[in-house]
């Protein structure tokens, strides 16, 4: 909790103070659209913006695991979709990221040949996404990798059937019989898929020896995986709200019935994920020098094991991570700490872009509570396990009970070095310690989600006078630096409900 001096406090309301309200106009005029996000600050392992503001998201996943491989645009009921209503329901809901996946299943049904109608439609959520203040990272999501393993994420031409032997196919050896397949090679009847734990499918003879593959770049896959990103990335060049590219979602770890070290924590991260993490990362920077590339160790590690982030530039690299328990074993503060590890070592930043995020009994909503408050105690993004989850389907209302611990007030720009923030559920009560940086006349801002301050808030400052309030809109509140503070300066900040 911070220690504010509210004697030297300022009290705001939520209108324009003073003469700021033509100057903020200004330059929210001279600066339309969404400031774009391209850099990390090594010194802090932050991600920051073009004005050089610290920034900070939270966000949730769309991710459609099936064909067409995209979510729809329109809301039905009971159909999860990703349109404008979905869009305008997260801005309300205080959100400012989405982690959409791009599976190169929907973008490259046959090799060689990209399916611009799918792209097109991914785009088009893109820009609706940035309509809405919402930023995207670009993911191209996996879980077992292939249809022919109860899975997804690789096109259907990746897999071949004849590279394990007739008795080693999939799940083998977690069935000692494999299952029998269709003329495609998918398992037949699809319903045997729900006979075995998807999770643990990576351990099969066939997954492994798959992922092996691509990692060794077996009939040119890897350089398939690496040209799929070329393509991604000469789509999104130009757009502003692209917050980075996702490589690949929990890769697994290899091939480990052929060399089980892979399994020892952090070996897998140097010794196949790294080098096609760069295979892909040269392929992007021939159509794109800055957007940063998200990068994923092997979920199961403790901390990663990497001897470099992707091209050795950690200003243009993130590290995606996820928490679960399981395969996560301790708290998700030793998580964060573990992961805190990595970005000093590796001077890059870190952010958690899968956590539970679903209904649940009252541990899972503590565990919920817990998370947010740890990730606010250690400053870092989060983006969380699923959209669909998060809203009744039949309703398309989102649900109460979720809604109070992630629909929270968060500061998505600090025109500073951030010290500290904070936000308990119990009062509605947001708090921010950041030191400001005298050369940035960018404004913070805060994310105030209207439905956590129902009647309004009020702002406290200090130093007295050392921020003007402008409010930008419905949930985001603007606090220029005022000019009078020509030095850094430590500035405090007290959000109250009325």
């Amino acid at each position: 909790m911070l220690s504010i001096p509210i004697a030297a406090a300022t009290l705001l309301g939520t209108q324009p103070v003073g003469g700021l309200a033509q100057d903020a106009e200004h330059w929210y005029k001279v600066h339309p659209g969404m400031a774009r996000i391209s850099q990390v600050n090594q010194d802090t392992y932050q991600i920051v913006d073009e004005f050089g503001r610290t920034r900070f998201f939270h966000g949730t996943n769309v991710v459609m695991k099936q064909p067409p491989w995209h979510r729809p645009l329109e809301w039905v009921p009971g159909v999860s979709s990703f349109g404008e209503q979905d869009v305008q329901n997260l801005h309300d809901l205080g959100l400012n990221v989405v982690r959409l996946g791009h599976s190169w299943t929907g973008g490259e049904p046959v090799r060689g040949q990209y399916n611009q109608t799918f792209l097109d439609i991914l785009m088009k959520q893109t820009k609706m996404a940035e309509d809405h203040g919402l930023y995207v990272l670009v993911d191209v999501h996996q879980d077992c990798l292939s249809r022919q393993f109860c899975g997804h994420g690789v096109p259907d031409w990746f897999v071949k059937g004849n590279w394990v032997s007739s008795d080693e196919m999939y799940p083998f050896p977690l069935n000692p019989t494999p299952f029998p397949v269709d003329n495609s090679g998918f398992p037949s009847p699809q319903s045997l898929c729900d006979t075995v734990n998807w999770a643990l499918g990576y351990t099969s003879v066939a997954v492994g020896n798959a992922f092996g593959r691509l990692y060794n770049n077996y009939d040119g896959l890897s350089d398939a995986f690496a040209a799929y990103w070329k393509k991604l990335a000469s789509e999104y060049v130009e757009m502003a709200n692209v917050v980075g590219y996702n490589l690949l979602n929990e890769p697994w770890v290899g091939d480990t019935w052929a060399d089980p070290t892979l399994l020892v924590p952090g070996v897998a991260d140097h010794k196949v994920l790294e080098g096609l993490w760069n295979h892909a990362a040269q392929q992007i920077r021939t159509v794109d020098n800055d957007t940063l590339i998200w990068f994923e160790g092997a979920t199961l590690d403790i901390l990663s094991g990497f001897n470099n982030v992707p091209l050795g530039d950690g200003s243009k690299s993130v590290q995606s991570y996820h928490y679960y328990s399981p395969p996560q074993l301790g708290s998700i503060s030793t998580t964060l700490n573990n992961r805190r590890k990595d970005s000093e070592r590796l001077r890059t930043a870190g952010v958690l872009t899968e956590l539970t995020f679903w209904m649940g009994d009252e541990k899972q909503m503590q565990g919920l509570a817990d998370a947010m408050s740890a990730t606010d105690a250690s400053m870092v993004s989060w983006i969380g396990w699923a959209y669909e989850n998060l809203y009744n389907g039949t309703s398309g209302l989102p649900y109460t009970e979720l809604a109070k611990h992630y629909s929270r007030a968060y500061p998505a720009a600090v025109a500073g070095t951030p010290k500290s923030f904070s936000f308990s559920e119990s009062s509605a009560t947001f708090q921010l310690h950041f030191t400001s940086d005298p050369n940035i006349d960018a404004p913070t801002e805060i994310i105030l989600p209207p439905s956590t301050f129902p009647n309004g808030y009020s702002v406290q400052v200090s130093p007295d006078s050392s921020l003007l309030q402008y409010v930008l809109d419905k949930r985001t509140l603007a606090l220029f630096t005022s000019t009078s503070i020509k030095n850094a300066t430590d500035i405090y900040i007290i959000v109250s409900p009325k």
